[in-house]
């Protein structure tokens, strides 16, 4: 699933990110980069996620390129 699947305020750990090359770095440059911990704060385009206790605006489109899975109780 993707980042813009996720539910307001559901954790997801980032599986992969299929950016192309200057995408994929804008994307580090934010903290959001694979094994990282994101929350979705807010759906919509921008979507806010929170990443290291920092919150981060992304585009929609962009978001679509981060793979990730649903965090489960214990990985929060």
């Amino acid at each position: 699933m993707t980042v813009t699947e996720l539910k307001p305020h559901e954790c997801a750990i980032v599986s992969d990110v299929t950016a192309q090359d200057q995408e994929t770095e804008r994307l580090k440059s934010m903290g959001v980069c694979v094994g990282r911990t994101v929350q979705l704060i807010k759906k919509g385009d921008p979507l806010i996620l929170k990443v290291f206790g920092s919150r981060i605006g992304v585009s929609a489109r962009l978001a679509d390129y981060v793979h990730v899975v649903p965090c489960t109780p214990t990985t929060c």
